[in-house]
């Protein structure tokens, strides 16, 4: 088991996007729906006792709600700035500045390895190897992510045209077929040939945000973060004025889903 202790700054570890945004990201993001951890748990068995690395932890948004279900759990990432942040929320947390394509960890000693709305950010086919190594056998890998599901609204539409046009970084975030998984399961469950298919689910719900935590969370953005102060400004305005004139007076409700994608370790 990792240390319980942030590990200091490390020369081959890259900095992270997110930690000029921390404030922001810890501010605004939003968490995840009940129904996710219930899918989970239902796959998993009951997530109480189960030693979780959550991987790409970033300010502990997932890291608390799993361990506020019985996980013991190790926050890691390699934003020193966000995990500060997932320090500052809860001091006893266990949280590690490290590389997930490189996991300072033993072998064969995790119940649950999780990735947070970070998979994407790793180099998969590494990861995938350093997460086969690491987990019991029997154990699981689970990604999920937290996409906005509004792409019949107007508004939307019109929000999603302006950040193709004006944030090089954006990808549509199209609603997918719910039985179909994300383009990079198989680099995961053919890991090595050391893991197998547990499951996919989508877990649809409602987020009630006010027009302002919005804009605060598009700030933590990559695509946004990514761009020039002055640009970030000006789309961030016609962003604003976009969602004012959806959501007159200032409190946004808006469709999700999150999509759960599971792999079990061989026995």
């Amino acid at each position: 088991m990792p240390p319980s202790n942030p590990a200091p700054p490390s020369s081959s570890i890259t900095r992270s996007v997110f930690d000029s945004a921390a404030g922001e990201y810890d501010a605004a993001r939003p968490a995840y729906p009940d129904g996710l951890f219930a899918e989970l748990a239902d796959r998993t068995g009951p997530l109480a006792g189960l030693l979780t690395l959550d991987w790409g932890a970033g300010t502990g948004i997932a890291s608390r709600q799993l361990a506020a279900r019985g996980a013991t759990v190790v926050s890691l990432d390699i934003g020193e700035l966000m995990l500060a942040k997932a320090r500052a929320r809860n001091p006893q947390s266990a949280c590690v500045l490290a590389d997930g394509n490189r996991m300072p960890v033993r072998p064969a000693v995790a119940d649950l390895v999780t990735f947070a709305q970070s998979w994407h950010w790793f180099d998969r086919q590494r990861a995938a190897a350093e997460v086969a190594r690491v987990l019991k056998p029997g154990a699981h890998w689970a990604a999920w992510w937290n996409q906005v599901h509004a792409e019949r609204e107007p508004w939307f539409a019109e929000y999603e045209e302006l950040l193709t046009a004006s944030c090089p970084g954006y990808h549509l975030q199209r609603h997918r077929d719910e039985h179909l998984a994300p383009d990079w399961t198989d680099e995961v469950v053919v890991a090595q040939g050391r893991m197998d298919p547990a499951g996919i689910a989508v877990v649809p719900w409602t987020r009630r945000v006010s027009a302002a935590d919005w804009i605060t969370g598009e700030r933590s953005k990559s695509y946004f973060i990514e761009l020039e102060p002055d640009a970030r400004e000006a789309v961030l305005g016609r962003a604003a004025k976009i969602i004012a004139d959806r959501f007159p007076d200032g409190q946004m409700t808006v469709g999700y889903v999150t999509r759960l994608v599971l792999a079990r370790k061989a026995a």
